[in-house]
This record gives C-alpha cells, structure tokens and sequence, in this order.
C-alpha cells in the first residue's frame, strides 16, 4: 500500500505518469473509496451533509466525465482504469496535504497562501494526467483541466450556491 501512495505522490510530483498505476479494478474502487472519504472528512463543517456529499461527488463526476470524454475521442479507452485511479489517487494525496492547512487556515493568512498553491497545484497534477492519459502536450491536458474547475464552480454555484 505504501508503494501505491509513493506512486500517487510521484504523479503528484510530475515523475509518474497515469499510465504507471496498475490496471486494477480493486485499486480503483480503493482510490476511489479514500478519495471520497478524505474529502468528507476535510468538509466536516456544520451544515447540509447531503449537499457536501453531492458537491463531492459533482466534482469527481465531472473530472472523470471529461476524462471518460477525452478518452473516448482519442480512441484510448483502454487508459481509462489507469487514469480514474490516478484522479483519485492524487486527489487522495491533496486531501491528505490541505488537511492541516484546514485546521490552522482560519488563524494564520499563511496557509491560505499555501492553500492557494495547493489548488494550482491540483490542476498542474490533473493537466499532467490527462496529458498523458489522452497523448497530449500538456498545455492541452492543463487547458481541459482549467476548463474542468471553470465548469465546476459554474455547476456548484447554480445549483448549490444560488438555492441557499
């Protein structure tokens, strides 16, 4: 197991690469799995669980819809295991990073700097992926992933914010 998240960390870090992660099912329902569970937990915060579990999941959705799409377009539907649990992986690894930034961002303004940084951070990560994942260069996969948080917060403040 320790391999696997050295794995996700390497991706995180741009010296792996979507295609490296095992084909594997199981792994990717575990990603997955920890994904979502790391990211209610970082989300624990009085109010609405069900709307903090559906914001969850819209975002995960649409970045494996738009990976699932791309996949498709380019014929590589063979990645698509490969690329989810790398997704999940890395996103598991983000939760992971931002959780002490969580706890002591609302006392200090410097981990919200570093929480600005993380973010940047995801999507250089998720562009990598998919540049990899669907053979393109990366201002492609870094441009689809631009488009993928545009799209999100667009989705989570119409449906979400704006019923509130």
């Amino acid at each position: 197991m320790l391999l696997i998240l050295q794995l996700f960390f390497n991706i995180c870090l741009l010296r792996s690469n979507a295609e490296d992660v095992p084909a594997s099912r199981l792994l990717l329902i575990i990603s997955v799995l920890a994904y979502f569970a790391l990211s209610l937990g970082i989300t624990l915060v009085p109010g609405n669980m069900a709307k903090i579990v559906a914001i969850i999941m819209v975002g995960f959705i649409l970045v494996v819809a738009l990976a699932q799409a791309g996949l498709w377009i380019r014929s590589f539907m063979n990645r698509s295991v490969q690329t989810i649990t790398a997704l999940a992986g890395t996103g598991t690894i983000f939760c992971i990073l931002i959780w002490p930034l969580l706890l002591v961002g609302e006392q200090w303004i410097f981990p919200r700097y570093l929480l600005l940084l993380v973010f940047i951070w995801d999507l250089v990560v998720v562009g990598h992926i998919l540049k990899n994942a669907l053979s393109l260069p990366f201002w492609a996969g870094f441009g689809i992933s631009i488009f993928y948080i545009f799209t999100y917060f667009r989705i989570i403040r119409v449906f979400f914010i704006a019923q509130a």
